[in-house]
């Protein structure tokens, strides 16, 4: 497979569209943004491409898309290749999420495009801060321009089940 960066194209989502049912959804997809995101797309890319993805189920992954502020997914041709997502308050924080990229096009530009694409999004370029949280990118959204913030400390809360 030719793994042209040229080829790649990113396409913005919107999440009111994900309250449609696939059979509507899909074409509107196509025919207002250019290109559809099936769900079943987006769960096989998390579970072939992250830890962190892998047990995310449709109905979850419907319910995140919909809370999302900005939604992008860059293609080659019919082929998924990176995702991400992200929320903002539009005036002073936002967070880039499930930034995903295939193994086989990592390094080739993919993942560059989803987070520049969400970076420009009207929601997220308001904001004062732009966050991202990651477990082994680090170096990836360095390169982006993100650095490590060594005044605010990440915590988390653990519900129980």
């Amino acid at each position: 497979m030719n793994k042209d960066p040229g080829r790649l194209r990113s396409f913005s989502h919107g999440r009111w569209l994900f309250w449609l049912p696939a059979l509507l959804r899909v074409p509107l997809q196509r025919s207002l943004e250019g290109h559809a995101l099936p769900v079943g797309q987006l769960q096989k890319l998390f579970m072939d491409n992250s830890f962190w993805g892998r047990e995310r189920r449709l109905a979850g992954l419907l319910r995140c898309l919909r809370g999302s502020d900005v939604i992008v997914s860059t293609w080659d041709g019919d082929d998924l290749v990176a995702v991400g997502r992200a929320t903002s308050d539009g005036i002073y924080r936002a967070v880039l999420w499930d930034v995903v990229v295939r193994q086989d096009w990592q390094g080739r530009g993919a993942g560059r495009a989803v987070v520049n694409r969400l970076l420009a999004a009207p929601a997220v370029r308001r904001a004062e801060r732009v966050y991202a949280m990651t477990t082994h990118g680090m170096g990836f959204y360095q390169r982006l321009g993100f650095h490590e913030e060594g005044k605010q400390r990440l915590m988390l809360f653990r519900k129980e089940s």
